[in-house]
């Protein structure tokens, strides 16, 4: 456990969230959604309507399965020497068992709780008749047609597309349902973008949960040393890079976003929740925190404030944006009004120039914000890359 330390203070931030209820129902938990929203049902994507279930695919890597059996020994070569792709045909549909599918479906469908989702048997077969909204990374040999010892690997693989994408589905539809929904709200002490808080002395506010491999004694012992610092308010570097025999974690202290520190690690011997930050998005808090530092006076009387903005089910979202989680939200406060930014810095390099919604968010936040309708809280959208330093 790394402890955090929240730097919100008595100031009372404006967020764009989900009204707690919706017609008496409450919204917690997907109550008003599976109560009072029209009953969904499954269906492939439609085109300029469900643009982004086509630009955000399903993605099945069926490697890590073949590599497990290999290891169990339950297959020869592997042909994992590069990354194959591939698909199921209408050839290989045919020989699927379409009941079995379609049972397998409604029961992951049952125990997730989605009683408002309709699955007819006749999606299972439109939808692995066309290969659009998926990715399936596999060995060429696995989907040879050659021999029918094959065709329980094939009916998994169709399996877990269909659920992968049901899921997709769904929360697709409940947050389309839910975005007239919105409303601006006072950021709260258990906003799902803070850390939970621990169970010990100096946890209060908040902890990371980092896993580190037993290997990495020199890290752990770190990182301890670093946790007791944290617990008893003493912690004092603004900028530290740990590193052990094969993974990094590095912690900066920024006293304008709303917890500190925040972290990046890196290698695959260490884990961190809630996720660490990327590369990108280091860079961008390195930058801004340096930015403050060299123009204190700019920030005087109009404070600045940054929360990193959590992935999708906790973090705040916009599906008229192509369901955009964007990394960062920035406040600057200025008297009793305040302008809420929502800051991407991956950049704009692999976006499409036509009927893109990122970029179009710049003009969709308008009008969510004409809908939510407050004169005291201005939102725009930030698109920018942060490039790494030139060497």
């Amino acid at each position: 456990m790394l402890p955090v330390v929240r730097n919100l203070g008595m100031h009372k931030l404006k967020v764009i969230r989900l009204k707690p209820v919706i017609n008496g129902v409450p919204t917690s938990f997907g109550t008003a959604f599976r109560q009072l929203a029209p009953v969904p049902e499954l269906a492939p994507p439609r085109g300029n309507e469900d643009l982004w279930l086509l630009r955000n695919k399903v993605q099945l890597n069926w490697y890590p399965k073949i590599q497990a059996m290999k290891a169990a020994g339950l297959t020869g070569d592997d042909g994992l020497t590069a990354l194959d792709r591939g698909s199921l045909t209408p050839r290989h549909v045919a020989l699927l068992d379409m009941d079995r599918a379609w049972f397998e479906l409604i029961r992951f469908k049952n125990d997730r709780g989605w009683h408002n989702f309709n699955i007819p048997r006749r999606a299972i077969e439109r939808l692995l008749t066309d290969s659009d909204w998926y990715e399936l990374l596999i060995p060429t040999a696995v989907l040879t047609l050659d021999s029918l010892d094959k065709l329980p690997v094939w009916q998994e693989i169709a399996e877990s597309l269909l659920k992968k994408y049901a899921e997709r589905y769904y929360s697709y539809r409940k947050k389309a349902w839910e975005e007239p929904h919105l409303e601006y709200a006072e950021l709260a002490a258990d906003d799902p973008n803070f850390p939970e808080a621990g169970s010990a002395v100096g946890e209060e506010q908040g902890v990371y949960r980092i896993t580190v491999e037993k290997s990495e004694q020199t890290l752990i012992t770190q990182l301890r040393a670093i946790g007791d610092e944290l617990r008893r308010r003493t912690y004092a570097d603004q900028h530290k890079k740990l590193t052990g025999a094969n993974a990094t974690v590095e912690l900066i202290r920024f006293q304008h976003h709303l917890f500190e520190p925040l972290i990046r690690a890196g290698g695959a011997s260490v884990s961190v929740k809630p996720v660490a930050l990327n590369d990108g998005e280091m860079r961008f808090v390195s930058r801004l925190k340096e930015y403050c530092e060299q123009h204190p006076a700019e920030f005087k009387n109009k404070p600045l404030f940054l929360l990193r903005n959590l992935s999708r089910g906790r973090g705040v979202g916009f599906f008229e944006a192509g369901n955009f989680y964007p990394d960062f939200m920035l406040w600057r406060l200025d008297g009793g009004k305040q302008r809420i930014t929502f800051i991407d810095p991956k950049g704009i390099r692999n976006l499409s120039w036509h009927n893109e919604p990122k970029l179009d968010f710049a003009k969709t936040i308008r009008e969510i914000e004409k809908k939510i309708g407050t004169p005291l809280s201005r939102s725009t959208a930030t698109l920018f890359r942060s490039r790494p330093p030139r060497r």
